[in-house]
């Protein structure tokens, strides 16, 4: 619509009338400069007006800072339980989110975020899809709605906690006040001067007031819509990564760590009730280095210990450990790597949370023993899954020199006495035949009614490993819940489409 149309619909006389009653209102600025010009008050007023511009400015820098505090606290963050494949999309996706910007994609430009939308899947298949041409493709489409609609679900909840009024606030509004702040830098060098011609008098108050205005206003909109859009990015990367890389499920209502497949074979035998997937922890090592020493030495510190069959795949003696205040733990004793095919141990690694690698402090021939953790260390170290931490029990610490000396306990940092001295250097010679740093080897002495180190360090440093361990499981109970879900829709959608075709064919006979 014209000017013209606009003024003829209104009506000339009402256009009159209402400019007639706008003119006292536009010489108010100039008869309250007139007025204090005459009574001495002018440079009064400019003073406070500079004072309260400043203050202004210092309280916004406060707000600033503190927006700028808040805002990070609700970023989204890896999930722990990710494996390194994971960890290097995020980096990707963080990448991604770091380089967007509002006016590369405004809020209110729908296709423009659904360009983005697709940007982030196809970042997030290409990395579990290489060398595929579209790797978007080879996703399904239950696991692209759902992260579409979790990323949705928390960017939601992360708005209304995050955000002041952002239950009142629509996106029209942020539109418009991104267009408001449009024009205004299109126009602000003609109203600056006009207002220098209007009132020159307070040409630098006014210069004041509008820094400040223009850094609440920036630092405001801008800064929120900044976040808002790196969080739409990293929500859809997050959910992209656990669903596309397998570590999440569509169905999230059953409970994720019941007992695995593998840990029921295990169970098969026991009569005691399993609450949920325990800890599996694996022992190895050479032959006679005290690997079954160890099992009776942690066994003793158990409420209970139930010997379980031993695994038929693997030739370990299972068994099932219960500490109080512990995660229940499945123990696998493992024959020698020296005296089993290299196979056997390769069946546990796969689901093994924790290893205990046992050696004996007085051998020095460990060019076997290197080979054989170099081949667990290959077999654990996978970029798409979380390598269970190794801890290594260096054993028969009493037969060091001197041999006949056996007074435990000893203080080992600082060594004090020749024993504790041998007990150190063994150790420091055990990190570098097997490669492993000095502060995972834990000391022990295995010998009936010469135990010594089990109870305090042995079991402190397990204790510091456990959690470690539990993200482990974590992520393999994951992969397990995740393939026991494929097969239960499977199973569930082909039971609805033979329902489907047996009514079809039902109806076709009938007519």
């Amino acid at each position: 619509m014209i000017k013209g149309d606009w003024i003829t619909r209104f009506g000339r006389l009402r256009t009159a009338a209402l400019a007639l009653s706008l003119i006292p209102l536009a010489l108010l600025p100039l008869l309250g400069l007139a007025w204090l010009w005459q009574n001495a008050q002018l440079l009064s007023w400019v003073a406070v007006t500079i004072l309260l511009a400043l203050l202004a400015m210092g309280l916004n820098q406060i707000a600033v800072k503190r927006e700028q505090a808040a805002l990070p606290q609700a970023q989204t963050q890896a999930a722990e339980h990710w494996p390194p494949a994971a960890e290097a999309c995020w980096a990707r996706v963080e990448g991604l989110a770091g380089s967007v910007t509002p006016d590369d994609y405004p809020l209110n430009d729908g296709p423009a975020l659904m360009r983005l939308a697709r940007e982030v899947l196809n970042l997030s298949a290409a990395h579990f899809h290489p060398g595929v041409e579209q790797p978007l493709l080879e996703m399904t489409l239950p696991h692209t709605l759902a992260v579409i609609e979790r990323a949705a679900r928390e960017l939601r909840q992360d708005i209304v906690e995050n955000v002041p009024f952002s239950h009142r606030l629509s996106l029209g509004d942020l539109a418009r006040a991104r267009r408001w702040q449009q024009w205004y830098k299109r126009h602000e060098s003609w109203i600056r001067a006009a207002r220098v011609v209007l009132a020159p008098q307070s040409a630098a108050a006014s210069e004041l007031r509008r820094l400040a205005g223009s850094q609440v206003f920036q630092h405001g909109s801008k800064s929120v819509q900044t976040w808002l859009l790196r969080e739409y990015v990293r929500k859809l990367g997050f959910h992209a990564i656990e669903l596309y890389g397998g570590y999440a499920r569509l169905e999230t209502n059953a409970p994720l760590e019941l007992l695995t497949d593998d840990s029921g074979r295990s169970l098969r035998e026991t009569q005691a009730p399993v609450s949920g997937e325990p800890l599996r922890w694996v022992i190895a090592g050479r032959a006679n280095a005290g690997k079954s020493s160890l099992v009776n030495a942690l066994v003793q510190d158990l409420v209970a210990a139930v010997d379980v069959l031993p695994d038929q795949r693997s030739g370990a003696e299972i068994h099932r450990l219960q500490r109080e205040g512990l995660d229940e733990i499945l123990l696998f004793d493992t024959p020698g790597f020296d005296q089993t095919p290299e196979d056997a141990l390769s069946e546990l690694l796969p689901t093994a949370d924790l290893v205990l690698w046992v050696s004996a402090a007085n051998r020095a021939d460990r060019q076997d023993e290197r080979r054989a953790l170099d081949e667990l260390r290959q077999q654990i170290h996978r970029p798409d899954r979380i390598s269970p931490p190794v801890v290594v029990v260096m054993t028969q610490i009493d037969r060091l020199r001197p041999v006949r000396e056996w007074n435990p306990p000893y203080r080992l940092d600082p060594p004090e006495g020749a024993k504790a001295e041998q007990i150190v250097a063994a150790a420091g010679r055990l990190a570098h035949d097997l490669a492993v740093p000095v502060a995972d080897i834990v000391p022990v002495c295995l010998r009936d009614g010469h135990r010594d180190n089990v109870d305090d360090a042995l079991w402190a440093t397990l204790l510091e490993r456990m959690d470690e361990a539990r993200r482990v499981r974590l992520l393999r109970c994951l992969k397990a819940r995740r393939s026991e879900e494929n097969w239960r829709l499977l199973k569930r959608q082909l039971r609805r489409s033979g329902r489907l075709i047996g009514q079809a064919a039902r109806d076709t006979l009938s007519g």
